[in-house]
């Protein structure tokens, strides 16, 4: 590969996930899945390439802009990685406190099916005292 290549790649994969920060706060579910689909394809192209290697012909200014584009795709990657992990605390408190809810609902009834009252919710004063 040459440069212009490789920077296509490294730019191309910058994009996808920034455009994948983008459908994680928007909640595009069907986008994310083909930018992770795009994405694996940047990779892979990218791994084929070793920018260390000494067979490329690459300037050190070349490398130096690549291992740049790096970074910024590695800090985009971990800003990803914690609005992923934010969305999945939201939504497992919110389906712990459905679940809750279902749970003390259940808790109302008895095996029949019929609603548990309970003697602390007929004990009002004014009907103990003239009972």
């Amino acid at each position: 590969m040459n440069y212009k290549e490789v920077l296509e790649a490294y730019s191309e994969l910058k994009e996808n996930l920034i455009s994948k920060r983008e459908a994680i706060v928007k909640k595009k579910m069907d986008e994310l899945s083909k930018l992770d689909e795009a994405t694996i394809i940047c990779i892979d192209k990218i791994k084929k390439f070793n920018l260390d290697n000494s067979q490329n012909d690459f300037t050190d200014e070349e490398k130096n802009e690549l291992k740049k584009l790096g970074l910024e795709i590695k800090k985009i990657e971990e800003d990803n990685e914690i609005l992923i992990k934010h969305s999945l605390n939201v939504i497992n408190n919110i389906l712990s406190g459905i679940l809750n809810i279902a749970q003390s609902e259940k808790n109302s009834y008895d095996a029949k099916g019929k609603g548990c009252v309970t003697n602390e919710s007929l004990d009002i004063s004014s009907i103990t005292e003239e009972a």
